[in-house]
């Protein structure tokens, strides 16, 4: 297939090619966001492709469906609430309260695009078999729900299950039926689910 004579262009080929893909993929990333936010019943490769303008079968070399562009889509946010919740100086409530208005925020823009994802399995499932989408969710909370439960002084519940409560309670469906039929803003939105969720809390650790 010609792959040696590929590598004797030179690095300067390699840099090219590693430029095409990642211009490629980011093309790919904001077709699926824009057609999710336009006209979500249209997702399908060759649609994205064509919105990104790059071939279909370009685009299959990447990805190889419509749910892989997605799941890249939403890591790529997670990611960014990762880093807010990494590189954040708060502590505690505090910081648990900065998140979550951080994911609200990036809800307002993603979340569209978020809800189009779904998976048969659940967020434990998905968790303890490294779904790269869950795993980055734990890097994103763990430290704010950790602080959380410490200021709580709750200590009889794990982690994980601490996590799936807030999976249930902040997932991106609900939180955009409140805005848009409830037209709840973003801070009684986060008021009201913080203390919906320390309920939860509140109530899993009585129960052995």
């Amino acid at each position: 297939m010609g792959s040696n004579a590929e590598i004797d262009v030179g690095r300067g080929a390699g840099r090219r090619l590693r430029s095409d893909t990642r211009r490629n993929q980011r093309r790919l990333m904001e077709a699926v966001g824009e057609i999710a936010r336009e006209t979500p019943d249209q997702l399908t490769m060759q649609v994205i492709a064509a919105r990104a303008e790059i071939g279909t079968a370009t685009a299959y070399r990447y990805f190889s469906t419509v749910d892989d562009v997605l799941a890249a889509y939403v890591l790529g946010v997670i990611d960014d609430l990762a880093a807010f919740s990494a590189d954040s100086p708060l502590e505690g409530r505090k910081l648990f309260a900065a998140v979550l208005d951080k994911w609200i925020a990036l809800l307002e823009h993603h979340g569209t695009t978020i809800v189009q994802l779904r998976s048969r399995r659940g967020f434990l499932a998905r968790l303890h078999t490294g779904d790269q989408n869950i795993l980055g969710v734990q890097r994103a909370w763990e430290r704010p729900v950790t602080g959380l439960l410490a200021d709580l002084d709750i200590t009889s519940i794990t982690l994980d299950h601490a996590l799936f409560l807030l999976n249930i309670l902040f997932d991106p469906r609900e939180i955009n039926d409140l805005r848009t039929e409830e037209k709840l803003p973003p801070r009684k939105v986060a008021a009201r689910l913080t203390e919906a969720y320390i309920g939860a809390l509140r109530g899993w650790s009585t129960v052995d």
